[in-house]
């Protein structure tokens, strides 16, 4: 498998997992630990995120694990060479409890309030993010500024979505998600395509949201006309999905939803520069 270690340390939200089986050796080393001389390859060294506390993109830079593993490997068959027996390994990682990794701030005025921190656990052969700080929701806040130029309403919306999932709440995410797509992007949508009299409200009411996605298209964002399927998934996450379900989906979803956005930002950018062009050759003499 390959594994998105940047997404699964940052976006992934709480009690996110991955199964041990769908790892090799190397991905599995390099999600508990980092040694500077490691043999472990690949090796996590440096994540890219959003310090909150400097206010401006990083470059983080991992501490080194504590040398623990060493007596582990060996008991496994790993001392001589990379082979060994895997199901051994994971089995005395279950028993060594949680892994803690620590990834510093490098700027010359940052302290320990500066690191990401992730603790992650091996158990019923799976990797789990048990821990994170901060949160996805403080690690996202620059992220997602630019959509209050859409109106402080989706921005929140948005804002309460990775709030939840941040703490392992898949299924109340999903609402806010749902929210955005239904009152805020099609809705509005709708109601002026009935306005101008392009649409029959009658019509409207028969159809279910795919139908709606289907009258509005013309005015909106082309990946949603193009992935009607993301209402229904998210629909589907509130009446059937389980909430392990909803959280491994959520990333995927709200990629999606922000996507969606930026359409929308880049449409009302687009017509703000036409207008202004516009008005500008009309001054010309």
């Amino acid at each position: 498998m390959e594994l998105d270690f940047a997404k699964f340390f940052l976006m992934d939200s709480l009690y996110s997992e991955v199964e041990v089986n769908e790892l090799d050796f190397f991905n599995l080393m390099a999600i508990l630990f980092y040694f500077e001389r490691s043999t472990f390859s690949p090796v996590i060294k440096t994540l890219d995120s959003y310090c909150p506390i400097c206010k401006k993109d990083t470059t983080f830079i991992s501490l080194e694990s504590e040398d623990h593993i060493s007596n582990t490997l060996v008991s496994a068959g790993y001392h001589t060479g990379m082979t060994g027996n895997f199901n051994i390994l994971i089995k005395a990682l279950a028993n060594m409890g949680p892994f803690q990794r620590i990834f510093q701030c490098p700027r010359p005025e940052s302290d320990a309030t500066h690191d990401l921190i992730f603790i992650f656990k091996v158990m019923n052969f799976k990797v789990i993010k048990i821990g994170q700080s901060p949160s996805i929701a403080d690690l996202s806040n620059k992220e997602i500024e630019k959509y209050r130029k859409l109106g402080s309403n989706i921005y929140n919306e948005l804002n309460k979505a990775i709030g939840l999932a941040s703490h392992g709440i898949g299924v109340g995410s999903f609402v806010y998600l749902r929210r955005i797509l239904e009152k805020y992007i099609v809705n509005p949508k709708l109601s002026e395509l009935i306005a101008e009299g392009k649409v029959n409200q009658d019509l409207v009411n028969k159809s279910d949201f795919k139908g709606k996605i289907e009258f509005a298209k013309e005015k909106l964002p082309n990946f949603l006309v193009t992935n009607k399927k993301i209402h229904s998934i998210l629909s589907k996450g509130l009446h059937e999905l389980e909430e392990n379900e909803c959280r491994e989906y959520f990333t995927l979803l709200r990629t999606s939803i922000e996507i969606i956005l930026d359409e929308e930002i880049e449409k009302i950018e687009r017509d703000k520069k036409r207008k202004m062009i516009s008005s500008q050759l009309n001054n010309l003499t």
